[in-house]
């Protein structure tokens, strides 16, 4: 190939590929222009179909149009497998000779001879295989390769691309990836949920009677308190006390606003307006504040709480669920109120096209275990009535799955289910190791648990988030109502130690009534920064959790991203002030609670012999420390491939800790989600970790893992793990020995709820 013809092909066919917003007619250019670049006598485009671990042609200028879409290869069949597998570049000049080569009736292709295959990669992600071939017994050149490589990248990345904005559709399965998600999978018809009446629509219209007018408007805003109070008890009835809080301060707050019910009348009566017309003035003003003033979450709740009214107010009420079977609710937005008020038995799961929820209906929806995918990219007017897949741990949705998918996925959910009736049978045994080295187990807690005997089945509370309750209030809590939250939790444990992590806020863990914009908040004010900075907010905390630790206790308290050892000592002073403060005031001895930090900073490795010195004991945040030590942001999907338990460094650095706190006598325990992971869990042990802490949904699982393996046996393998230089060969260390040990079907299964990617497939050479 000349090299001038080369360039220019090169840009024309980027150009061309790259403008053109169709997927397929994107691939099908593709495979046309490099077929008669190349003067090659077929070009083909197999992508990696991930649920079915197969590749299928999605393109091709040479071979059977018939097979596009059907014919597939598992991914490690034939030379297409072989490319994908090692992602590497495969030229053959008789590709029957390959060992691994296939041949596939109906597609085509026994007249040809040479086969010239690249990787289609996006981030070291595999996304397919590119292929030339020729009648002819030939080696593609190096002009040719490097054209062929150029154009993978070049529809990698739309393909990449496609997959975040809609899907990648194979014309038999359509998935679509969301913004977040909660709960596991929901599988049935979608409903669509459209508002009869949006606040945009509403008319300013006059009105003759004003005094109706105001009457109708109150009478309304009665019933909403009316139905609040009830959704609230039955929250309260079920268990959900903390979720009821957080839902009666979202839209309580909004119905006892004096000023709100004010400036509504008074525009009514001044203004001689409907009252749907004055509702829209005063919701739009305060929509306007909360925008100016960059307090996302309480422009949602103030958007909900306007759509209700407004819905009521034109007698356009809540619509009947009059069905029956379970259906997933599809809407522009979940409010908290539909939530907390729809009917728990009719509705399976929820999708919503908005990439802005309310905070309040995310942690009702997890509280309440609802499977549900937020932020997807979807047309709702073409999917009322079809069947869908909510995959709420993968934060995916499935249209009009095929029913061998929706067979494969009612297989995994029951495979799982048998799988937790198993674990739940030893669910509130302590675990002893089979050579009888005892683990302690903690739960990480941040709202009530789902059921009155979660208590049982922890050892203590290793790490309650203060934060969440923070977050479902619409100004800081006072002492008072801080006070009956933490001795609610100190009671139900009791005298279990609870572990109480002081307000920790910043980076994704904002609260509306403290807006804060920082261009990197991960580095930025947050943890102990933002309480060092507001010492009110801090000694109010303070005062709370003491006065509830001398009622029953059991109290632990730890500080949340410290840095430095002067973090420390100014937290340590103020809780001393606090203890000192209450023995004035009541004249009984105040007793101080353990104190400990949470190492997630990376320099607390190297500050352990001084804070030592401080702190009764230590509590690693691995989610944070891994990704500081790894420079790797664990939300972005362009790089969340590199955040690894198993990397080597990661490995070292938690023997390091676990060997600092050993010598110094201090208890460390790991929180955080590699705790609640079945091989990861393993390393922890096999580093000489013998407390974990974990959320709630992985405990009876870890819990029926570690009584089945030696922790003798795991300090040898810790050994040889500290030796490795590769996460791959690390992770497979642990693998052999859950196999050996009869737990190869629980991690197979876990891999496969949880998509955990093969770890011994290698990203493409530069």
């Amino acid at each position: 190939m000349d090299g001038r013809i080369f360039l220019q092909a090169l840009r024309q066919i980027t150009q061309e590929v790259s403008s053109e917003h169709d997927l397929k007619k994107a691939m099908n250019l593709l495979v046309q222009h490099i077929r008669q670049t190349t003067e090659a006598d077929c070009c083909s485009l197999y992508l990696l179909d991930e649920f079915r671990k197969r590749y299928r042609l999605m393109a091709t200028d040479g071979l059977s149009q018939q097979a596009v879409g059907k014919a597939t290869l598992r991914q490690d069949e034939g030379l297409v497998g072989v490319v994908g597998t090692t992602s590497e570049i495969l030229n053959l000049a008789d590709a029957s000779a390959h060992p691994n080569f296939k041949y596939l009736p109906d597609v085509g292709e026994d007249e040809y001879l040479s086969f010239l295959g690249v990787p289609v990669l996006n981030q070291g992600n595999r996304l397919g295989v590119l292929v030339v071939q020729s009648k002819t017994r030939q080696i593609f050149g190096e002009q040719e390769e490097s054209f062929m490589v150029t154009l993978a990248a070049q529809i990698g990345s739309i393909i990449a691309r496609s997959k975040q904005e809609n899907s990648v559709e194979d014309d038999v399965l359509q998935r679509l990836k969301g913004m977040s998600s909660t709960g596991e999978v929901a599988i049935a018809p979608a409903l669509v949920w459209q508002p009869d009446v949006s606040l945009d629509e509403v008319k300013i219209q006059q009105c003759d009677d004003p005094m109706m007018q105001v009457e109708l408007f109150n009478q309304v805003m009665f019933q909403l308190q009316i139905e609040m109070d009830r959704a609230a008890l039955k929250m309260q009835e079920g268990d959900k006390r903390s979720a009821a809080s957080g839902y009666v301060s979202s839209y309580g707050r909004l119905l006892d606003d004096s000023a709100f019910q004010d400036e509504v009348v008074s525009s009514i009566e001044e203004g001689q307006y409907m009252a749907t017309s004055a509702v829209k003035f005063v919701i739009e003003r305060r929509l306007k504040d909360a925008q100016i003033s960059g307090q996302e979450d309480k422009f949602v709740e103030i958007q909900d709480f306007g759509q209700v009214l407004i819905s009521r107010l034109v007698h356009a009420c809540n619509r009947e669920f009059d069905i029956a079977e379970p259906v997933i609710l599809v809407m522009e937005n979940i409010s908290a109120s539909m939530v907390a008020e729809l009917p728990k038995d009719k509705i399976a799961g929820f999708v919503a096209t908005s990439r802005v929820a309310s905070a309040h209906a995310s942690i009702l929806a997890r509280d309440f275990g609802i499977p549900s995918v937020l932020g997807v990219n979807i047309n709702i007017n073409d999917i009322d009535g079809h069947t869908i897949i909510v995959d709420g741990r993968n934060c995916e949705v499935i249209l009009d799955p095929p029913e061998s998918v929706v067979d494969e996925f009612r297989q995994l959910v029951t495979q799982s289910r048998e799988q937790h009736d198993l674990f739940d049978r030893e669910m509130n045994n302590t675990v002893n190791c089979l050579d009888g080295r005892h683990i302690t187990i903690g739960l990480n807690a941040g709202l009530n648990q789902k059921n009155s005997d979660v208590s049982q089945c922890s050892d203590n509370i290793g790490l309650f988030r203060t934060e969440i309750a923070f977050m479902l209030c619409q100004t800081f809590p006072s002492e008072q109502q801080q006070y009956e939250w933490y001795s609610r939790m100190l009671e139900e444990f009791s005298p279990k130690p609870v572990c109480m992590r002081t307000l920790d806020i910043g980076s994704d863990k904002g609260l509306s009534y403290l807006p804060n914009k920082e261009n990197n908040p991960a580095l930025g004010w947050r943890g102990v920064r933002v309480t060092m900075d507001m010492p009110n907010i801090m000694y109010t905390q303070l005062r709370a959790m003491l006065r509830a630790h001398q009622k029953y206790g059991n109290l632990e308290l730890m500080i949340p991203m410290v840095s430095r050892i002067e973090e420390v000592l100014f937290v340590k002073k103020a809780m001393i002030e606090v203890a000192n403060e209450i023995r004035s005031r009541t004249g009984q001895e105040v007793t101080l609670p353990r104190f400990g930090v949470m190492i997630e900073v990376p320099s607390c490795v190297y500050l352990m012999d001084e804070l030592a010195a401080e702190v009764d004991f230590f509590s690693i945040g691995s989610n944070d420390l891994m990704q500081y030590l790894l420079a790797v942001d664990r939300s972005n999907p362009k790089v969340q491939r590199f955040y690894n338990i198993f990397h080597p460094a990661v490995v070292r650095c938690l023997k390091d800790l676990a060997n600092k706190a050993s010598q110094h006598g201090r208890h460390i325990t790991l929180c955080g989600e590699s705790a609640g992971e079945p091989l990861s869990a393993l390393l922890l042990l096999s580093l000489g970790f013998t407390s974990l802490s974990m959320n709630y949904s992985y405990i009876s699982r870890i819990k029926y893992i570690l009584r089945r393996v030696s922790y003798e046996q795991l300090q040898e393998l810790g050994k040889k793990a500290l030796t490795m230089t590769s996460a791959a060969e690390i992770r497979s260390l642990y693998e052999v020995y859950a196999i050996s040990q009869g737990l190869g079907k629980i991690i197979s299964l876990y891999q496969q709820e949880h998509n955990k990617p093969d770890p011994n497939i290698i990203p493409a050479k530069p």
